[in-house]
């Protein structure tokens, strides 16, 4: 082939050789434009994935505040009802006598509470008019109370611990009355009544058993 005839093909050469340069670029453009997806695809599934757990934190978030406002709800109803029995204490009256301040005691009589199931003294005189301070040691290891009052009042005592015997320890130490204490194991407790009627009164321990084991004793009201 002679000089001439190669210049003539040297114009399609250089065409076909732009030509493939243009597709590999090409080819390259769509392979990044491929990696970009798949990298936009993958942040968008993280993406999804951080919002369906705080979604599901959101959840457990409502949950707990809504157990926190039954817990709230439930308190308060406890202390309403609390309130309740502390209002009724207060306006309770008694037909053998009134709770009493300890300064205008007329004099001290010492009580020991024991696991033999009895009080010492257990039989106690006393005038009408008089102001007494009890002060009640529990010498055992149980718990036991010192409740003042008539039959009618220790029966109607003693069915009130029975309907309390499932609650806590604490609780059940915590329940004092206008006429009635409870002593925790090697502890002492004051109780003052003034007794305005003659009669018999009938000091007793309602804690669970207790009265029905014979944990009693009479106060001997005279004239």
């Amino acid at each position: 082939m002679s000089i001439t005839g190669r210049w003539r093909w040297m114009p399609l050469v250089a065409a076909l050789a732009l030509f493939v340069a243009a597709c590999g670029g090409a080819a390259a453009d769509v392979g990044d434009s491929a990696a970009v997806g798949d990298v936009s695809t993958t942040v968008t599934e993280e993406h999804s994935e951080d919002e369906a757990e705080h979604s599901d934190d959101e959840a457990e978030h409502s949950d707990d505040e809504a157990e926190h406002s039954e817990d709230e709800a439930e308190h308060s109803e406890d202390e309403a009802e609390h309130s309740e029995d502390e209002a009724a204490h207060e306006d309770e009256t008694f037909v053998f006598g009134e709770p009493a301040d300890a300064a205008d005691a007329d004099r001290v009589i010492e009580i020991d509470a024991n696991d033999d199931f009895t009080f010492g003294p257990a039989e106690i005189a006393v005038t009408a008019g008089e102001t007494i301070t009890f002060v009640i040691t529990n010498t055992g290891n149980l718990p036991h109370d010192f409740t003042l009052g008539d039959e009618t009042t220790q029966d109607a005592h003693e069915a009130e611990m029975a309907e309390m015997a499932g609650m806590a320890a604490d609780e059940m130490m915590g329940h004092d009355d206008a006429n009635a204490v409870v002593i925790a194991a090697g502890e002492t407790k004051e109780l003052t009544w003034h007794f305005s009627e003659a009669g018999t009164i009938v000091m007793g321990c309602h804690q669970v058993g207790h009265y029905a084991a014979g944990m009693k004793g009479t106060i001997q009201v005279d004239a």
